[in-house]
């Protein structure tokens, strides 16, 4: 009867055993399924990550819960870099070959004048027929003006004003009794750059120069000295320096009815 009694125990705990091992195999399902997680949760366990939550669980609807299973275990993706854009992940282009153009440059404007004050212009050779030329003085102003009359705008070289002083002159004004090759020899070595900025002799005076000794006129002879100031003038208002010279006019006339005409037009070194 002992025996018997004992034989029922071991059968009912072998059934127990049986009935607890079907319980977990049963339970260990629950990976792959609704049901597993469900028990997972009734049993006051937390949710097992990639468990989906169940109707009876008492979980917070607003909370979106953990992240999906395939995500779990791998770290967030790093905030991009501030201020990072696409050219900083660019490669730098190569130098162009092909030259930047340059802007061009403006015009020089010629300054603003004050009040009162003339831009100045070339210098107008008196006209023949307009000069009195009984007149000394008048003559040798008129001569001295056209010796001055040089324009890189219009002039072929400092010779063309040379050759508009003739009417004035007795002999060839390249004469050895004129210091007018002097003067042309003065300008012609700067006449490059008189044509770059087309310039032209702007006269600023012709002034008379008398003393106590000069010698009284004749009806035939007549003595003159004059100071010649002029100034280059570019036409882009590019200046010069200054040029300042003295002559000495000797004139001469056959008649006291005859016209004057220059036989000497000289010019101290100190003043070249």
């Amino acid at each position: 009867m002992t025996r018997s009694r004992s034989s029922l125990l071991l059968v009912a705990a072998a059934a127990v055993l049986a009935v607890v091992g079907l319980l977990l195999v049963l339970g260990g399902g629950g990976d792959d399924g609704d049901g597993g997680g469900s028990a997972g949760g009734s049993a006051g366990g937390a949710p097992r990550p990639g468990a989906s939550a169940g109707p009876g669980d008492a979980t917070d609807p607003a909370d979106p819960g953990p992240p999906d299973a395939g995500d779990a275990g791998s770290d967030p993706p790093a905030d991009p870099p501030t201020g990072a854009g696409p050219s900083d992940t660019e490669e730098p282009l190569a130098p162009s070959d092909t030259p930047t153009a340059q802007p061009t440059p403006a015009p020089r404007q010629t300054p603003t004048l004050p009040p009162g004050m003339r831009q100045p212009e070339p210098v107008v050779v008196p006209d023949a027929a307009t000069v009195d030329d009984a007149d000394p003085t008048a003559v040798a102003v008129a001569a001295l003006t056209a010796a001055y009359s040089f324009d890189a705008a219009s002039d072929a070289s400092a010779e063309d004003a040379m050759a508009r002083v003739q009417g004035w002159l007795a002999a060839p004004h390249d004469s050895t009794a004129y210091d007018l090759d002097g003067l042309r020899q003065d300008v012609q070595r700067d006449w490059e750059q008189w044509a770059q900025h087309q310039a032209f002799a702007s006269i600023n005076a012709i002034e008379p120069h008398t003393t106590d000794v000069d010698t009284a006129d004749t009806a035939t002879r007549a003595e003159r000295r004059f100071y010649v100031r002029m100034t280059p003038i570019g036409r882009d208002a590019w200046n010069g320096p200054l040029v300042e010279h003295q002559w000495f006019a000797f004139l001469e006339r056959a008649s006291a009815d005859d016209a004057w005409r220059i036989v000497e037009l000289q010019t101290p070194l100190a003043h070249r």
